[in-house]
């Protein structure tokens, strides 16, 4: 098939064997950037209609290390590994040369060259959308927000307003903006780009993490429920929408509304095996139990699926997420199989693997010791990497998890002294989470100080509804 240089009506250039291939490529990086349930079968579409177009090539292998799983990433690696040697053959242009190269490299683990080579690539092609998203992707997994910022901050003015994109950079922009802890310039960003397109999950989702920061958890409900009917349409990315609600929920004491959103929505199709659904589902399920709330035999399902990620060696933060199912459920077995093929994983030298050494096996081992009731030990293993959680990746909202986690074993320790110590240090970020006040007050009780104990309830029941 005789392949021929096209260009988008931005001047973005591709390699393909038919103008039409270029709608259908833009097309499916709208559809990827908005989470769109269609996105996998425009790529399919157009891997059949033009199979040796290099970035339809490319798209396919960034999808499959999308899934976040070993066995994605196998088929990646499969499509990566003779992709430099088609793209001579069928004269691919420097762009499409780099991408191929970022793929290359996200298959050999390397997270770091993967992400400067899109930053690199967005240089020359500030236009290339699919380049902006991915860094988006793998900035956020660096666990620095400014780097998703600045990433933002870089291009978005050079996209022209009436782009069809340019909604979905305000939103990242917001993201960025609200990991960056700039609340106030984020909400602003992610309202005007929800205002452009109230089907963009990502910015609704953006918003809601402000809300979450800003503790604002009635206004938090209403706005998701306001939008519901709009971003409920893409794909399983919805279900970690109905997940900040039931973080808004939680804090009300709204058990009932957790559990059933849990169960109709965010549980619904962990099957597919989407790694952020077993996130959000793992993540919930753990809050609710520090909550005080019995989740019955949920953790069940949710282990069938953690089992076949034990080896899975792409995100620290999804493998986490797998492990807190396993040992929550009582599998040591796998439980004791996962933290060792971790710690083989920190042997290696890739990005993700010097994370799990630096700060993954710590947090392992404490959500193990946590369950196993050797919560002092549990509080010992993580606290010294505390202030170093950001390097997993995640949210700050996601990764509160893991804080709660700490603190929650400190609490049951005996150590009275060090959980008052890290409840205080909590209260004095979270003024308006009944969790924190309540367990604050437990310990004050528990240390002879009843007026102060009977303040901090009072401040955990003024926060509560039910």
């Amino acid at each position: 098939m005789s392949m021929k240089q096209y260009s988008d009506p931005y001047g973005l250039a591709f390699t393909a064997s038919a103008p039409d291939s270029v709608e259908t490529i833009s097309r499916f990086t709208t559809s990827y950037m908005g989470f769109r349930r269609e996105t996998g079968a425009i790529l399919k579409d157009l891997t059949e209609s033009d199979p040796d177009m290099p970035m339809a090539r490319c798209a396919k292998g960034y999808l499959a290390k999308l899934m976040g799983s070993s066995n994605h990433s196998a088929r990646a690696v499969s499509i990566s590994e003779d992709l430099d040697a088609h793209l001579e053959k069928v004269g691919a242009n420097d762009r499409e040369k780099l991408h191929a190269a970022a793929l290359a490299a996200w298959c050999r683990g390397d997270l770091d060259k993967t992400t400067s080579i899109w930053e690199k690539i967005l240089l020359d092609h500030p236009m290339d959308g699919l380049a902006l998203r991915l860094a988006h992707f793998t900035h956020f997994y660096s666990g620095d927000g400014r780097k998703m910022r600045d990433s933002m901050a870089r291009h978005l003015p050079l996209w022209p307003k009436d782009h069809p994109n340019y909604g979905f950079l305000l939103g990242m922009y917001a993201f960025g903006l609200e990991e960056s802890g700039q609340f106030e310039k984020a909400e602003r960003y992610g309202r005007a780009a929800v205002e452009r397109n109230p089907k963009d999950a990502w910015s609704v989702h953006s918003i809601a993490h402000v809300m979450e920061m800003t503790e604002r958890q009635e206004e938090g409900i209403a706005w998701i429920a306001g939008l519901e009917s709009d971003w409920s349409t893409v794909n399983n990315f919805r279900f970690h929408l109905y997940w900040h609600k039931c973080l808004f929920h939680l804090e009300r004491g709204e058990f009932d509304q957790v559990l059933k959103l849990y169960d109709e929505q965010i549980s619904s199709d962990i099957e597919s095996d989407f790694y952020l659904d077993i996130c959000n589902c793992s993540s919930l399920l753990w809050r609710l139990e520090m909550f005080g709330v019995n989740v019955g035999d949920r953790w069940r399902a949710l282990t069938d699926v953690a089992r076949k990620h034990l080896h899975d060696r792409d995100l620290i933060f999804v493998s986490l997420h797998y492990l807190m199912a396993l040992v929550a459920n009582g599998d040591r077995k796998a439980a004791d199989q996962m933290i060792e093929s971790m710690r083989e994983w920190a042997q290696l030298d890739e990005t993700q693997a010097r994370i799990c050494a630096t700060v993954g096996l710590a947090v392992a081992k404490g959500l193990q010791l946590s369950r196993d009731g050797k919560y002092a030990e549990a509080v010992a293993a993580i606290k010294p990497v505390r202030y170093d959680l950001d390097l997993v990746g995640g949210s700050k909202a996601q990764r509160d998890v893991f804080i709660m986690i700490m603190l929650d074993a400190a609490k049951a320790s005996n150590d009275a002294l060090v959980a008052r110590a890290l409840f205080s240090e909590r209260l004095g970020e979270k003024v308006h989470s009944s969790w924190t006040w309540k367990n604050y007050s437990t310990i004050l009780e528990s240390s002879g100080k009843s007026e102060e104990a009977a303040f901090a309830a009072g401040k955990a029941q003024e926060i509560r509804v039910s």
